[in-house]
C-alpha cells in the first residue's frame, strides 16, 4: 500500500469568502439584502411570494416589487410593476424577458416555476453555459477545482506519471524495473485556493492500483479521485473513475490510452452533471547534461452527458472540449540524504489548453518544484518523503501558490 498525504496551502492570508449567491428585495420603500449559501434554497425563496416576504417584511401579495437576484455571479430580475399578478422575470446577460400574467401572483410565479423546471428556451443549458463562460467557481467546469480540470489532471497523471502519480522504477539507462505484483495506492490532499476574490477549500482523495503484466513495462492503471470543494460555504462532491493501458513503444517511451467516467453533485451550488473523457498520454524519458528528463504529452476529448439533477431549477450543461496537457520534468540526485535515503530534486512546467466550447479558465500553467527521497524503491516498497512548490498562472489573472507536502509508505 502507498499512502500520500499533501498539504497543500496557497495565497496566504486568505479570509472568510463571500456567499456565492446574493438577493436585493425592494419594496413599499424598504430594501433588503440577503445571502444563501444553498441554490435551490436561494432560487425557491427569491420566486414566490411566500419566500419574498421572508426577505423583505414590507412586501405583501399586493405590493410592487422589485427582486434582483446574484447567481453565482449571473443577475437576475423579478419585478412585480403593480398590485396585480403579473410578474416579470429576465436575465440581461442572456438577452431572456418572460411575462407571466395568470388569474392570481401565485398561478404567475408557477407558471415562472414550470417555465425553468422545464428548461424553456433552452434557459437551464444557457445558464450552465453561461456559468462556465464567465465565472471561477463553477463545480462542473470554468475553472482548475472544476470536475473537468480534475479529470484532466488525473487522466496527465495516470499515464505521465507527473505529479507523483505512476509507480514505475527507472533505472538510469531508462529500462523499468518493477515486480508483477498489483500496486495500490492512496493519497489525502488539502488544498486552498483564490481566484477573482473567491477564497475556498479542496480535499481530495486519489485512490489508484496498477497491475503490472508479465513484462513489466506494460501495465492496467486504474484511479478513482474523490473532490470536496468548499467556496464561500457552498460544498460540492465529485468523483471519476478512469482506467488505462500503459503501452511500451520502446524501453523509454510509453503510451497509456485511457477512458474516465465522472460525476459532480451539490444542492449548495445548484449544479448536477456527468462526464467522460476518452485520452491519449504519451511518456518519453531521456538523460541529458546529467539530469533524467520525462517529456509528457496528452490529447484528451471531454464531455458532458446528462444531468443527474434533470427536472429540478439547476443549470444544465451541454459542454464538448478537446484538452491539450504537455509537460516537461527534469530530475537530478543530490548529497542530501532524507531517512537514510538518497534524495533526488525535481522541476517541472505542465501547461493546459482546452478548446471547444467556451471556459472561463481555458489556458493554465503549473510550475513545481520538489525535493525528496526516490519515489520507489523496487516497485513495491514505497518510502518517500517529498516537499515542494508549485505556482500556477492562466488567463484571467488567475494565480495561485502551493505548498506541498508528502509522504509515501
Amino acid at each position: 500500500m502507498a499512502t500520500t498525504v499533501i498539504a497543500v496551502v496557497s495565497q496566504p492570508g486568505l479570509g472568510t469568502a463571500e456567499p456565492l449567491f446574493n438577493v436585493t428585495v425592494t419594496s413599499n420603500g424598504t430594501t433588503t439584502e440577503t445571502a444563501f449559501t444553498n441554490a435551490l434554497d436561494f432560487v425557491d425563496q427569491t420566486t414566490t411570494s411566500a419566500g419574498i416576504a421572508g426577505l423583505n417584511p414590507n412586501y405583501t401579495t399586493t405590493s410592487t416589487a422589485t427582486v434582483l437576484g446574484d447567481f453565482r455571479g449571473v443577475d437576475y430580475s423579478l419585478v412585480y410593476p403593480d398590485s396585480g399578478s403579473t410578474l416579470r422575470f429576465s436575465i440581461p446577460d442572456l438577452d431572456i424577458s418572460q411575462t407571466f400574467s395568470e388569474q392570481t401572483r401565485e398561478l404567475s410565479e408557477d407558471a415562472l416555476d414550470d417555465y425553468l423546471v422545464s428548461n424553456q428556451d433552452g434557459i437551464l443549458t444557457r445558464i450552465g453555459e453561461l456559468l462556465v463562460q464567465t465565472t471561477a467557481t463553477d463545480p462542473v467546469a470554468g475553472n482548475p477545482t472544476s470536475l473537468q480540470a480534475n479529470m484532466i489532471s488525473s487522466d496527465f497523471g495516470l499515464g505521465s506519471g507527473f505529479g507523483g502519480s505512476g509507480s514505475v522504477k527507472v533505472n538510469d539507462d531508462n529500462t523499468v524495473e518493477e515486480s508483477a505484483g498489483g500496486i495500490p495506492g492512496l493519497a489525502a490532499r488539502l488544498g486552498r485556493f483564490s481566484v477573482d476574490g473567491a477564497d475556498g477549500t479542496v480535499i481530495e482523495l486519489p485512490i489508484s492500483y496498477v497491475k503490472p503484466l508479465a513484462d513489466p513495462r506494460w501495465a492496467v492503471v486504474l484511479e478513482m479521485p474523490l473532490t470536496y470543494v468548499d467556496i464561500g460555504g457552498s460544498q460540492s462532491y465529485s468523483a471519476s473513475l478512469g482506467g488505462g493501458l500503459r503501452i511500451p513503444v520502446l524501453d523509454n517511451w510509453s503510451l497509456t490510452p485511457s477512458l474516465r467516467v465522472g460525476g459532480v453533485g451539490s444542492d449548495d451550488f445548484g449544479a448536477f452533471a456527468y462526464m467522460y473523457s476518452g485520452s491519449l498520454t504519451s511518456s518519453f524519458r531521456f538523460n541529458a547534461l546529467g539530469l533524467d528528463f520525462n517529456l509528457g504529452n496528452m490529447l484528451s476529448y471531454i464531455s458532458t452527458t446528462g444531468s443527474p439533477g434533470s427536472g429540478e431549477k439547476s443549470p444544465d450543461y451541454d459542454l464538448q472540449n478537446t484538452v491539450a496537457r504537455n509537460g516537461l520534468s527534469a530530475s537530478g540526485r543530490t548529497t542530501w540524504r532524507l531517512f537514510d535515503q538518497p534524495t533526488t530534486w525535481e522541476a517541472s512546467i505542465v501547461n493546459t489548453q482546452i478548446f471547444g466550447d467556451d471556459v472561463y479558465i481555458d489556458n493554465y500553467t503549473d510550475f513545481a518544484i520538489s525535493l525528496g527521497t526516490e519515489r520507489s524503491q523496487n516497485g513495491l516498497t514505497w518510502d518517500a518523503a517529498r516537499l515542494g512548490i508549485t505556482y500556477s498562472i492562466g488567463n484571467h489573472g488567475y494565480k495561485k501558490v502551493n505548498v506541498n507536502f508528502g509522504y509515501q509508505f
